[in-house]
C-alpha cells in the first residue's frame, strides 16, 4: 500500500535537497528516505519524553514549500514513530537530517541500501483486553517471533 503525504520545508532546505538531487542523479524522494533512515541511528540522543512536539521556526509564508512524497506503509509508520519518539514534526526531522547528513550523503558516507526498513518491526499483542505495541528499531537476537519462525 502506498500513502501520499506532504512535508513542509523551508526554501533553504528545498534548495539543498535539489542540489543533492542534481549531484547524485537521484530523486528528492530517494534522498529524503536515505536521510530519514540515517537520522534513526541518532535515536539515543534524539529520543525525548514528557514534552510537546517541536516544529520548525516560523518564517514568511513565501519561504515555505510543500513537498509531496509517496511512502509505503512501513516508511509512513516509521516516520510517525520518529515524530512520536523524537518529539519533532516529521518536517523538522527532515530539516535536521538535511543539515546534519546531506553533505555526508553526497560524499558517499551514507549507505544507499535499497532495503531501508528490513530491521524495522512493529507488532501488536493483546492480552486480557490490554493492547501492547512493540516497536523494534533493529532485530534483537531473542525476538520471540523470529524464534517461532526458525522452529517451523
Amino acid at each position: 500500500m502506498l500513502i501520499d503525504t506532504t512535508m513542509h520545508v523551508h526554501k533553504c532546505i528545498l534548495d539543498m535537497l535539489n542540489e543533492g538531487s542534481e549531484k547524485t542523479g537521484r530523486k528528492i524522494t530517494f534522498i529524503i528516505k536515505l536521510l530519514m533512515q540515517r537520522v534513526m541511528k541518532d535515536n539515543q540522543q534524539m529520543i525525548k519524553t514528557n514534552s510537546r512536539i517541536k516544529y520548525q521556526m516560523r518564517d514568511e509564508k513565501e519561504n515555505w514549500h510543500r513537498i509531496h512524497i509517496v511512502l509505503n506503509e512501513y516508511e509512513y509508520e516509521y516516520y510517525l514513530d520518529l515524530r512520536k519518539f523524537f518529539k519533532m514534526s516529521v518536517s523538522f526531522i527532515l530539516a535536521y537530517a538535511v543539515i546534519k547528513y546531506l553533505d555526508k550523503l553526497l560524499d558517499g558516507n551514507i549507505n544507499t541500501d535499497n532495503y531501508f526498513y528490513r530491521n524495522y518491526i512493529f507488532m501488536m499483542e493483546s492480552s486480557d483486553g490490554i493492547v501492547q505495541w512493540k516497536i523494534y528499531w533493529g532485530i534483537p537476537s531473542k525476538l520471540p517471533v523470529l524464534q517461532n519462525l526458525n522452529q517451523t
